[in-house]
């Protein structure tokens, strides 16, 4: 049985109600769709009532991507495979899925690197995280080690945090090679495509990971730059300085066809000359920002450089600098949280250990994140979990290195189940609701009909 969150008949209609959508974009209705595709009005109509079975859904999705320049692809949606909101992932299930993996020694020896296990991930969010011991042992933190094989770099960004006396190499965009040295709790963020490798300091102790890989907004982007081809990719590609401002102004300026000429008389009106900004290199001021935004139709934030372009490629935060804070509730602390590496490419993007300080749960206090959520106990004592929906409450004990996935809006909360205080690696990922979505989606007359659009466009 194929056990998802959302039943198969809901996920049918969700379908149809999507292909409808479509079907009113292109300004068909049932009876014309019908005759197009080959199809009696009774039979589309089933369809898209979601009252039929999946595979006639996708021989029609392919017939419209053949007939219509539709991206067909977008007509298949998603497959909740949650289970009450969340999906849990045990320590058996992962340590089934082990595979070892060997890389050369400074002998030109294969001998074992690594051990990576699988841990919660979700087909509703772009988390790829892994379990991953460190088997490689060094005597010494020197960068160039000659026993340290570095990879090639991955296309997903990552945040990971350390179990034990692990070294992290890393090799930055200049070439030069750094090593760290890292204990329980430190934690990083890797750029995509950072070169880098891990090993073990110290053979009588357990070395591991949790490389916490994930996608963002290129991630869902990947598809379409793969049509658009190179050329687009490198258009699209800016500096993160005042020379990026200044590209951004002008791709804005030739989308609405505006010559230097044409903004420089709107912009001159307000004490702005844009010949002139474009001649320099110097900072564009706030209020410049405000007048060529509204010449351009944009909001300000839309022409200014990414403020990831002051930070490092690679961010290293060690356990002993955090300043953990105390989550109380009714004069109670329940828990101790622990901010780790972030970044400002993915400033939504949250990385935290949790200490769990109470055995009970507090009924009226819980959790609850706009974020796709990935949650792994890495202490030797189990916790309790308690979730919410819209229909009843959950419960599951979280035993060392179990994992879960929790849908974002899912309202939780921990309590421990041992007379000592657990800690849960969290980490937090953007959907693509992203903020400018999210905006968007709430100027929208019906927002409720974006997916649930039941009526063609218009009545008779």
């Amino acid at each position: 049985m194929d056990m998802t969150g959302r039943p198969q008949n809901d996920y049918l209609k969700s379908i149809g109600s999507r292909i409808l959508c479509e079907l009113n974009d292109l300004k068909r209705t049932i009876e014309t769709a019908a005759i197009e595709l080959g199809y009696s009005t009774d039979e589309l109509e089933n369809i898209l009532n979601g009252y039929t079975d999946e595979s006639k859904v996708h021989k029609l999705i392919e017939k419209m991507g053949t007939l219509y320049p539709i991206d067909h692809l977008q007509l298949s949606l998603l497959r909740d495979d949650t289970i009450n909101g969340i999906k849990f992932f045990s320590a058996s299930s992962s340590q089934k899925s082990k595979r070892t993996y060997k890389r050369t020694n400074r002998h030109a020896e294969l001998t074992n690197y690594y051990e990576y296990r699988d841990t919660a991930m979700s087909k509703l969010s772009l988390f790829k995280p892994e379990w991953i011991a460190v088997l490689r042992e060094v005597n010494d933190s020197n960068a160039h080690n000659l026993d340290i094989v570095m990879n090639n770099g991955h296309f997903m960004h990552q945040v990971t945090m350390f179990i034990g006396p692990v070294n992290f190499y890393y090799e930055d965009s200049n070439g030069d090679r750094h090593c760290c040295e890292m204990n329980t709790g430190d934690s990083n963020y890797i750029t995509p495509f950072m070169k880098h490798s891990f090993a073990s300091r110290d053979k009588n102790k357990f070395t591991c990971i949790i490389a916490v890989t994930f996608g963002a907004d290129v991630s869902r982007s990947q598809r379409e730059l793969y049509a658009l081809g190179e050329i687009a990719l490198k258009s699209y590609i800016i500096n993160n300085n005042q020379n990026g401002s200044r590209k951004l102004i002008k791709q804005y300026m030739k989308n609405n066809f505006f010559t230097v000429e044409i903004l420089n008389s709107i912009t001159q009106k307000d004490g702005v000359d844009i010949e002139k900004i474009f001649s320099s290199e110097r900072e564009i001021n706030h209020d410049e920002y405000k007048i060529i935004s509204k010449a351009l139709g944009v909001e300000v934030g839309n022409l200014q450089p990414p403020r990831c372009g002051y930070e490092q490629e690679c961010i290293i935060k060690y356990i002993n600098e955090t300043n953990p804070m105390t989550y109380t509730v009714a004069n109670q602390s329940r828990y101790k949280i622990h901010t780790l590496a972030k970044t400002l490419k993915i400033p939504s993007m949250t990385s935290s250990i949790i200490e769990v300080l109470k055995k009970e749960h507090n009924k009226s206090d819980w959790f609850r994140k706009s974020l796709h959520t990935y949650i792994i106990n890495f202490s030797d004592h189990p916790v309790e979990m308690k979730w919410r929906t819209a229909d009843d409450i959950f419960t599951k004990v979280i035993e060392k290195y179990d994992s879960v996935y929790l849908k974002p809006f899912i309202e939780f909360s921990f309590a421990n189940k041992s007379s000592e205080s657990s800690s849960l690696f969290v980490v937090g990922i953007p959907t693509s609701v992203g903020t400018q979505a999210q905006k968007e989606l709430s100027s929208l007359m019906e927002p409720n009909r974006v997916i649930n659009d039941l009526e063609r466009w218009y009545d008779y």
